[in-house]
Formats: structure tokens, sequence, C-alpha cells
């Protein structure tokens, strides 16, 4: 009762305290400048120091020395490819019986016990073009953990058991993947874009079901070899400890020839198109667009402001801001224009809606896909779009591990490592011309491919309206 009485005298004399010190400073209240007049010096991204390293056995990568906590943070990627289309799905698999089987000496419920009693991490994921191992633990059980990790690097053991546990999960993953129209709207979009490339491809029951242990030995054999990966270390080690605990741990893996083929290139659709997926509910989710870029384009950068003034810009976005503020026709409303550095990303503009106001909101989006490309954005949309695009950037840098594996992955894109720090300068650059200038190139509203996923008899208007309709239907699984 009397720590309850002593709280509440506390608060009260606080309250009164914050009181007296507002009535009593008003000039102080009266001087501060308005937010929108506050200044400030241009962001300047500076990655930091970071040391190259290479191990006998052809591993390579980089090092960036924190001693500011006693944490190592590990990271290796391994350059892999889509397997054969009838097998499509083995990658997958095959990280998640890596990390779950474990080896040999560590089978994977010992693995992970041993990794919760030492507070540590061991991870294994990635997707059909990268596989990565990583590992986090405090420095003083850097040995133990590195000898865990580098015993899953070069000795998954495959168990059969785990295959099958797998198998079992992703067939049933494929079994409800109709289930959620959000997840509908978003494959059936991606496979109109991108059609036999790769990239469209999808898991199914047959390819699933034909996965063998053999499989999985000859995926890893295939890709997994130091001289087709990159490390990536953070943490409180030097270079000298930790190269020479490296070449200790993974003295037995071995390099080898490893050809990773090419990512073929993507054909741009001749024409627009209109279609449609049936699902019994009364919403209409709606994706509209067009192949992306290159990561290495040059106009990357004012593609990236582009966007986020048309759609990516959260609230701010003229999609957003007329669809769902405005009109207040969406439950959401945006737009993602994406970069690939091998081939072409994609364009969507997309819209969750009531199915009643289905066609209007694909008006309303492509209204403002044609005015980005006509009359463009002001002078004040692009600064303040560089503005806050520049400034998210810094997130990026939060941690040292961060930024070693923003190297680690640019390195794999072939790209310079100081890509971060010329895009900020370029953004810095941008003028409305530029944006202007990006939108005439790389946004198409004449060629258009227009997905809509719902009910077609509660729309407000016909799907015809808008072109050929092509009716796509789900497979029942």
């Amino acid at each position: 009762m009397r720590r309850r009485t002593t709280m509440v005298l506390l608060a009260a004399a606080l309250a009164a305290g914050l009181v007296w010190l507002a009535s009593a400073s008003p000039s102080l209240a009266a001087k501060r400048p308005h937010p929108t007049k506050l200044s400030y010096a241009a962001v300047k991204l500076t990655t930091p120091q970071a040391a190259e390293i290479s191990l006998s056995n052809g591993l390579t990568g980089f090092l960036i020395e924190d001693h500011e906590i006693p944490v190592v943070d590990v990271a290796i990627l391994v350059k892999t490819y889509f397997p054969d289309r009838a097998k499509y799905g083995l990658n997958g698999m095959a990280q998640w019986v890596i990390r779950n089987g474990g080896t040999a000496t560590w089978p994977g419920e010992k693995l992970s016990d041993e990794l919760e009693f030492l507070a540590a991490s061991v991870e294994v994921y990635g997707g059909d073009l990268t596989t990565t191992f990583a590992f986090n633990c405090i420095k003083k059980d850097l040995p133990r953990v590195l000898e865990i990790f580098a015993d899953l690097v070069m000795h998954p053991a495959f168990p059969d058991e785990k295959i099958e546990m797998r198998r079992n999960t992703m067939l049933e993953e494929i079994r409800r993947r109709n289930d959620e129209p959000g997840s509908v709207s978003r494959r059936e979009y991606t496979q109109l874009i991108y059609g036999d490339h790769p990239y469209g491809w999808e898991t199914t029951p047959e390819s699933v079901k034909g996965l063998t242990r053999d499989d999985l030995v000859a995926f890893y054999n295939t890709y997994f070899h130091p001289n087709n990966a990159i490390i990536g270390i953070s943490g409180d080690v030097t270079r000298d400890e930790i190269v020479a605990a490296m070449e200790k741990a993974l003295a037995d893996w071995r390099p080898a020839e490893v050809t990773v083929p090419t990512v073929p290139e993507l054909e741009r659709p001749a024409a627009p198109t209109c279609n449609y997926v049936y699902m019994d509910i009364n919403q209409a989710y709606i994706s509209m667009g067009h192949e992306g870029i290159n990561l290495n384009n040059p106009d990357r950068c004012a593609v990236n402001i582009m966007n986020f003034i048309l759609g990516g810009g959260s609230f701010t976005s003229w999609i957003t801001e007329e669809v769902r503020s405005d009109e207040g026709l969406a439950y959401s409303a945006n737009s993602r224009y994406s970069a690939d550095p091998w081939t072409k990303g994609v364009f969507n503009a997309s819209a969750q809606t009531k199915a009643d106001a289905c066609a209007r909101a694909i008006t309303i989006i492509q209204d403002q896909i044609k005015r980005m490309r006509g009359a463009g954005p002001t002078e004040t949309e692009v600064r303040k779009a560089v503005d806050t695009y520049v400034n998210s950037q810094v997130f990026d840098y939060e941690s040292k591990a961060q930024v070693v594996r923003r190297l680690v992955e640019l390195r794999y894109q072939g790209r310079p490592l100081d890509s971060p720090e010329r895009d900020v300068e370029t953004y810095g650059k941008l003028t409305v011309a530029d944006i202007r200038s990006a939108a005439q190139k790389y946004l198409h509203p004449d060629n258009l491919t227009l997905l809509v996923v719902g009910n077609k008899e509660l729309f407000d208007r016909p799907l015809s309206e808008f072109g050929t309709v092509n009716e796509i239907v789900l497979e029942k699984e």
C-alpha cells in the first residue's frame, strides 16, 4: 500500500512539474522552428573497412572486426542453380534437409540441442541460385560452434527420414497453395510475367514425389565446394585468428571444378493481356505491370525514385493516395519495380479491394501509371522522395554483420563493392527530368499484363473492358 501511495505521489509531482515547465517557458516553444524548416547535412554512407580474406582451399571473402561485444557472425554463400524442371523443389528440400538432418556426428536434434545450450544459431537457407550456411555465437563458444558448423558444411548426412518429412510438408504446401487469394495472385502474376523462364517455375506433386536422396547428394556434390563460395565474417575476432581457425575447421573441404549455368534472358511479352482467376471471395486482388529492369541498368536509381512516387512510398505515393486514401477503395494499394542481377525484375502495381470496386480501382491505377509517364512528378515530390529513400538506406547498415553480408552479395553479383555509396551520390543528383525520362523508358501503360483474382459476378464492370479475358483455372491439388 505504501509503495503504491509513493508511486501515485511521484506521478502527481512529475505531472505538476511538467505543467510548470510548459507554462513557464512559452517563449522557448515559440522559438522552435517548424520541422519543415529544419535542415540537415547530406547523408553519407561509408562502408566500414573490410579486410579481404582467402583460405588455401579457395574460399574467399570479407572480414569486418567488431570488438564492441564478444559475438561472432559468419555466413558462407554457395552459388547454385535451378535443377531440371521435372525436379523443381530440389534446392529447397536440400537446404532444409541439410540443416535439419545434420551430420553423422551431429544429427539434427542433437545439433539443435547443443546450439540451444550454447545460445548459438546455425542456419541453412537460400533459393535456387544460392545456398547460405550461417552461424552466430558468443566469442568464447567459437571453437565449439565452428566445429559443428564446419561438419555441417562438409558432411551433411541427408537422412532418409528427414527427406520424407520434408517431402510430406512440401506436398501439403502444394495442396493448400490455392487457399489464400493473395498467394494465388502473386504466384499467377509471376508466372504470367516470366512464362517458361525458370523464375516462373513452381513445384508440382510430381516434381516433389520424384525427388530422391541421390538427387540431393548430387546437388551437393555439384556445387558445394569452397572455390564456388564466398564467406563473410564479422565480430570479435582478428584476421589472423579467424583465418587460422577457418583453415583448421574447413581443412577437409576440397575445391573442385564447378560450372554454374547462366540465367537465361527474359523476353518481353508481345502484347498486353487481361487475365482472370475465379475464387469465391467478395474481394478482388488486382495486379498489373510488366517486366522490370536489370540491376546493372544505369537508370536504376531514377527508376527507384519514380516507383517510390508512383506506388512504393507508402501513404505518400500516388496509387496509395488515390486508391486508398482519397477513394477509399482498397485495403492495400502500391507498386513495386524490381531489378534483377541476372535478367530482369518485375513491375507490379497492385491493390486489394472490394469486388464491386474492382474495375474502378483498375482504372485509377492505370491512370496513375499514365500520369507518371505523361506529366510526371513535381520538383517537390522528387526531392521529398529522394530524401526519404536515401535516409531509409541507413537501416541497411545497422550492424557490421549486415554490412559484411552486403559485401558478400555484391561480390556474388559481380558488382563494385562501393555500389551503395555510388548509389547515394546518384540519388542526390537526380532531377525531375531524370525521373520523367525514366518513366518514359520503363513504364509501358499500353502493354500491361493485368490479373484479377476474385468473383467476376460481383465486379462493378466486366473485365472485358480491359481486353480479351483469359481465364486461368486453378488446379485442384
